[in-house]
């Protein structure tokens, strides 16, 4: 009998090493909170209310990776409520023998970026090479130190068409976030070509590849990465019908993944590691940016993460124009996924989606539901999500025990949709 695994569909690997720092302060409202504090007496109290939790974040994020995926397995074995318990792993009253990760590798790679409001404005080029390297000895330094070994670690490549050329160029590589070698030039399709030209949708392939990274990036091929991470607020524009170059360069990419049936995940909510002018960031994450991308490429299989979440206007009025947005994608295309990572913060988050479940048959047609029900993914979005919640475990803790979700319903969440979104065509 085939073995059940539970997956996280969205989550994140990185140390402090890994982000751009000022968009990693903004994106955890530091700078805001520090600023506040000066000019409002209600600062000091905002500081106070988060500043546990930053300081819980922080102590994730200062570890090596050689050591991440051995906490976050040891958190699952927390003595007041245990998910892994010997060598099963228990989701509502399923038990699952792996847990299968797919940590998403951002792309804040810059070249030539500038803060114009500093002093020393030229902006570290943070290259994706050195977070990828990092992961993958994580990888393998998991896998030789683990007892449980729970754990399948498929990372997606953080990619941004905006950091790599299309052809060749004389000037030579950019070495800010490129992961081709300098003999290929580090043009896009040759990049893709060496990551993904014999990808085979496969967890065989995957176990592989895991835990086989020897240091040195040259040797990597195929099956090391799942799938590909975009991130729109740091400067990917999903369909940039302005400009001709990046155009033809992310058209390169959604035929090339179409054609392998790649998945793509993409960060889809209104907050987020921010290194553009806000209105871009508005344009660039809308999800209705995909309504060219799936006119054209319809077989394209692709996550629009965390439900398309929106703050409240004025701090009250719900938004929801991204989520009905999704919805429509869903309900036209067969390959549109949502997850609901960093979503799952308290059972009343799990209320809401029983509603919208039930209300979505309503809105679009009477099989919608069934549809909706197959593609939503677990996600946890840790480590991220520390600054909500206090642990792995606990995330992972709400939505085992929920009431609002029927065991059948959890199963699919995190075991059948998201091993179709990875290996196997729709249904």
């Amino acid at each position: 009998m085939k073995e059940k695994k539970f997956y996280d569909i969205h989550c994140h690997a990185m140390n402090l090493s890994h982000p751009n720092l000022l968009a990693f302060l903004n994106r955890f409202f530091i700078l805001r909170s520090l600023l506040l504090n000066r000019l409002h007496p209600l600062g000091s109290l905002l500081i106070g209310k988060n500043l546990l939790k930053i300081k819980n974040l922080l102590s994730v994020m200062e570890n090596d990776l050689g050591d991440f995926f051995l906490i976050m397995e040891n958190c699952l074995k927390d003595p007041d409520n245990p998910m892994l318990q010997g060598a099963l792993f228990r989701v509502g009253d399923r038990d699952y023998g792996k847990v299968v990760l797919t940590p998403l590798v951002i792309d804040f790679g810059t070249k030539g970026g500038r803060d114009p409001d500093i002093h020393y404005s030229q902006l570290s080029e943070k290259p994706v090479v050195e977070q990828v390297i990092d992961l993958f000895n994580g990888i393998r330094r998991y896998k030789e130190k683990s007892r449980e070994k729970i754990f399948e670690i498929f990372p997606f490549l953080g990619l941004n068409t905006r950091n790599y050329f299309l052809e060749a160029k004389n000037e030579g590589p950019r070495d800010s976030s490129h992961l081709a070698s300098e003999e290929t030039k580090n043009t896009l399709p040759k990049m893709l070509e060496k990551y993904f030209g014999d990808y085979q949708a496969s967890p065989a392939a995957l176990l592989t590849r895991m835990g086989e990274f020897d240091g040195n990036m040259e040797q990597m091929t195929s099956n090391f990465f799942a799938g590909i991470k975009l991130y729109p607020p740091l400067g990917f524009d999903p369909w940039p019908e302005k400009n001709g170059e990046e155009l033809e360069k992310v058209r390169y990419l959604y035929e090339f993944c179409s054609g392998k049936k790649i998945p793509l995940t993409v960060h889809c909510n209104d907050q987020g590691f921010v290194t553009i002018p806000d209105r871009e960031v508005k344009a660039f994450t809308n999800p209705s940016k995909w309504e060219p991308v799936l006119k054209r490429y319809p077989s394209l299989k692709i996550n629009l993460a965390h439900f398309g979440k929106q703050g409240k206007r004025l701090g009250i009025f719900r938004q929801t124009h991204w989520l009905k947005t999704i919805l429509k994608l869903m309900a036209e295309y067969e390959n549109v996924y949502t997850d609901f990572a960093n979503n799952g913060l308290d059972d009343q988050s799990y209320h809401s989606l029983r509603a919208l479940i039930e209300a979505s048959s309503r809105r679009f047609s009477p099989g919608f539901k069934e549809k909706l029900t197959r593609r939503i993914l677990f996600g946890s979005d840790f480590m991220i999500n520390l600054l909500r919640m206090d642990s792995y475990n606990q995330y992972l803790g709400l939505f085992s025990g929920t009431k609002w979700l029927t065991p059948e319903e959890k199963e699919l969440f995190g075991c059948l949709n998201p091993e179709r979104f990875l290996f196997s065509d729709p249904l």
